[in-house]
């Protein structure tokens, strides 16, 4: 796999490939902090209330996150591309976000908005997931 923070031949690389990168490093590698400086713009817009707009902004709450909460663990289950038109699309992050190993958690969905090589745009779905259920399926 080419490095994740590679970002030489951002103008040519494809959505898919810059959602992959982005995720290899948020995601597998537990390493935010440098997802974001490689693969998100400065002017990235965040919809979830709970983390103020653009980059420098946001990679400030991550940060202090992954500095309060040392077992943090975002275990990817799917990923789904969307279509990609001019550069630009929507990828879906399906993941089970845990702050502490022995916590249940949360069941998160990611919306990325992706556009010239850049991660422009974020929106996210948090559903705790609960002691039981009435089904078998899980969430994931």
């Amino acid at each position: 796999m080419t490095d994740p923070a590679d970002t030489s031949d951002r103008e040519n690389l494809s959505v898919r490939e810059v959602a992959e990168r982005f995720i290899e490093l948020f995601h597998h590698q537990d390493n935010p902090a440098a997802a974001f400086k490689a693969w998100v713009h400065p002017d990235y817009i965040q919809h979830n209330p709970n983390a103020p707009t653009g980059r420098d902004a946001t990679l400030e709450v991550l940060d202090a996150a992954v500095r309060n909460n040392p077992e943090l663990t975002h275990d990817v289950k799917r990923v789904i591309h969307g279509e990609e038109k001019d550069g630009e699309g929507l990828v879906m992050v399906h993941h089970h976000f845990r702050r502490r190993r022995d916590d249940r958690g949360y069941a998160v969905v990611d919306i990325l908005r992706i556009k010239d090589g850049y991660v422009v745009e974020h929106w996210d779905v948090m559903q705790e997931v609960p002691e039981t259920a009435r089904n078998e399926n899980g969430m994931f």
